[in-house]
């Protein structure tokens, strides 16, 4: 399985990485999902899933931004 980074997930959404990260701290997308190591850490891991990206973005702008990292 191929790891997207958020930046990737960013370019082909046409949005800024803290756009993309945010929305994965809030739920908001259904490509991925944000989480704490532990409670009472600030910093966010995020796990964005490449094949439910590639239906939301299309498989033609997935490949386009994935050839060129």
């Amino acid at each position: 399985m191929t790891k997207i980074k958020v930046s990737e997930a960013a370019k082909m959404l046409g949005v800024t990485d803290q756009f993309v990260r945010v929305g994965l701290q809030r739920g908001a997308f259904e490509f991925g999902t944000a989480f704490k190591k532990n409670d009472k850490s600030r910093t966010y891991s995020y796990v964005i899933y490449p094949e439910i990206l590639k239906k939301v973005v299309g498989e033609n702008r997935y490949k386009e931004v994935m050839e060129k990292c």
